[in-house]
């Protein structure tokens, strides 16, 4: 969240915060999960293609988003457990762990009325499951909404609203949720096809940051690499 609402500063680790806030961890080098098999067809190595550029978008003239880590204060917890993915970003809470490889990327302007991206991707098995794993990240949204008490690093409670699923494609869980008494909202959305996820937090004042083009481009490019693969 903007930096002028102080009372939030416990989530101010740089100049930012967010659906939760911002530190100090961006995972950079793709990740291999313990005994996970690279056997594609998208490759821990093309990950990094499936993460926005940093200062290569911009909401507001002459302030591109530029990289900065803030996963770990992210909401870091949730009470219910279950509803730590539906409403934070922070140690990835909706990716199955059984990934070959991971990369993430959170970026901000800076701005006075501050715009954040967050995203992260992963590889798995060439069996994975993509169609299934998006249905149960439907029912869970499905069933979070209601308040739901969040923290960061420090244990200090924030409340979230989830809001419904909205409409999107078949291999995508759009949802947005905002923080109460807050003019604060993040956008999130769950792209799985093939053998990667990709999931986009976009968070902001006022819906600013145009989540629907960065899924649609997401999407032609998991497609482009499954063509390049075929």
């Amino acid at each position: 969240m903007p930096r002028r609402y102080g009372r939030f500063s416990w989530l101010l680790v740089a100049v930012c915060v967010a659906l939760a806030g911002c530190s100090n961890v961006v995972a950079g080098a793709p990740q291999r999960a313990k005994g996970g098999a690279d056997d594609g067809p998208i490759h821990p190595s093309q990950l990094v293609d499936l993460l926005t550029p940093s200062m290569s978008l911009s909401v507001v003239a002459g302030r591109p988003l530029y990289e900065d880590d803030m996963q770990s204060a992210l909401f870091i917890g949730a009470d219910p457990a279950e509803c730590h993915g539906v409403i934070g970003f922070g140690r990835w809470p909706l990716l199955p762990k059984n990934y070959t490889g991971r990369e993430a990327r959170t970026q901000n302007d800076g701005a006075t009325d501050q715009h954040q991206l967050l995203e992260v991707s992963a590889s798995y098995p060439s069996n994975f499951d993509a169609a299934g794993f998006l249905d149960t990240v439907r029912r869970t949204v499905s069933g979070c909404q209601h308040p739901v008490s969040a923290w960061g690093d420090d244990g200090h409670r924030m409340t979230v609203n989830p809001a419904p699923l909205a409409q999107s494609p078949p291999e995508v869980a759009q949802w947005s949720t905002n923080l109460a008494g807050q003019q604060w909202v993040c956008d999130f959305a769950v792209i799985s096809k093939a053998n990667v996820i990709a999931e986009i937090v976009t968070c902001s004042p006022n819906h600013s940051v145009d989540i629907q083009a960065l899924v649609t481009k997401r999407l032609n490019k998991i497609n482009e690499l499954l063509n390049n693969t075929a």
